[in-house]
């Protein structure tokens, strides 16, 4: 019997990190933004885990600290309003 031990979803959460961390300019996060959604959606839980462990690394002290305490519903809200306000936070 063959079990894939391999995880899929590494692209996935590639892209998600690239959005959430790396500079683009406003215009493109917002043309991105639709795209890296569908992708967030379908990460399986196991690696949205790990995305989770991933993004907190990244965070300062105190952010690390706000984001550590939210359950797995409230990681995945808080990471989708952090994606749509870098989308729609086009500077006039």
């Amino acid at each position: 019997m063959y079990y894939q031990t391999q995880n899929n979803d590494d692209e996935k959460i590639d892209a998600v990190l690239r959005y959430l961390f790396q500079y683009e300019k406003p215009e493109l996060k917002q043309a991105q933004y639709v795209a890296i959604v569908a992708i967030f959606e379908k990460i399986d839980i196991a690696a949205m885990y790990f995305l989770f462990s991933l993004i907190c690394e990244r965070l300062p002290q105190r952010a690390k600290m706000l984001f550590s305490g939210e359950d797995y519903r409230g990681k995945k809200q808080v990471i989708l309003e952090v994606m749509q306000n870098l989308a729609y936070s086009v500077e006039s």
